[in-house]
């Protein structure tokens, strides 16, 4: 927090990041334990390897206080010409000494001149109002155990994802390592392909409390429901999670048992920036975009 010279110690004393109980230094492996605890008491659904994998394809900042516990994160996934910001965290304890902001500051400048993406949380959209950044899209979050096994969709070009098909998946967004570890940790994936174009593909994964299904990337909402519903014709039973940007229309989905518990902002701070040349229907994470 900037502050004048000519300002009392009193009328202006110094932010809590200034002060030499604090340490800001890059998230190491050792750390993942300790961070899984923070995102724990929020009732955020990551394990240990969820976090593990973000930190493989981000760079992470923590906060540690003086006697070495941990008391803040954050993770920034450069991904060419955007970047995706998130699990900023900042334990209870220590809020309301701007270390919020601190946090995102660092986090902008390992992004560099890149147009940033976040999910925001109601808590801290007005800070990341306040940091140039704008809502582009509303996020639904939709989990709970399939109910019902859906009929087989009508898809031209409809087909499980095969080994032979990971060069053509992995140039769909090419300088994105978060989309490269999806592509290759799936425990199942489906694709539309036609006149050997794929035109849609979705990943299923193991994370959190069950399976999360992103990427979904189409060219249209049709694609992206086939796409879904694919995946979801042998999950009866299963716990899944699936982050939707912008849906229209979810009855098919609610009609399976899996229902929104949650509607976010997804902001940018920056020009609006193409990411590949599909339609992203579903995010991989929230925080990885």
């Amino acid at each position: 927090m900037p502050h004048s010279s000519s300002m009392s110690a009193s009328a202006n004393p110094p932010s809590r990041f200034e002060r030499e109980d604090l340490t800001w230094r890059t998230m190491t492996l050792n750390d993942l334990e300790a961070a899984h605890r923070l995102s724990f008491k929020l009732g955020w659904p990551h394990r240990i390897d969820d976090w593990r994998q973000m930190l493989d394809v981000g760079e992470g900042v923590v906060l540690e206080s003086v006697d070495g516990e941990l008391v803040g994160t954050g993770l920034c996934f450069n991904q060419g010409a955007v970047a995706n910001l998130g699990l900023v965290i900042i334990s209870d304890e220590w809020q309301g000494w701007g270390l919020g902001r601190e946090m995102m500051t660092r986090l902008m400048a390992l992004a560099g001149k890149r147009t940033l993406l976040l999910v925001a949380t109601t808590a801290g959209l007005p800070l990341y109002q306040k940091l140039g950044f704008e809502p582009c899209n509303r996020i639904c979050q939709y989990q709970g155990r399939v109910t019902e096994v859906p009929s087989a969709p009508l898809q031209p070009g409809l087909r499980a994802m095969e080994a032979s098909d990971q060069a053509a998946l992995l140039a769909l967004s090419p300088d994105s390592p978060a989309h490269a570890v999806a592509v290759q940790s799936a425990n199942k994936g489906v694709v539309i392909e036609n006149a050997g174009v794929i035109e849609g593909l979705a990943l299923k994964r193991t994370y959190g409390r069950g399976e999360h299904i992103g990427p979904i990337l189409a060219r249209s909402a049709e694609q992206a429901q086939a796409l879904v519903l694919a995946l979801l014709a042998d999950a009866e039973g299963d716990f899944i999670r699936i982050d939707l940007v912008d849906p229209d229309d979810d009855s098919w989905l609610t009609a399976l048992g899996l229902n929104c518990v949650d509607q976010i902002t997804r902001m940018r701070c920056g020009d609006a920036v193409g990411e590949g040349p599909l339609t992203r229907f579903g995010l991989i994470t929230q925080a990885m975009g």
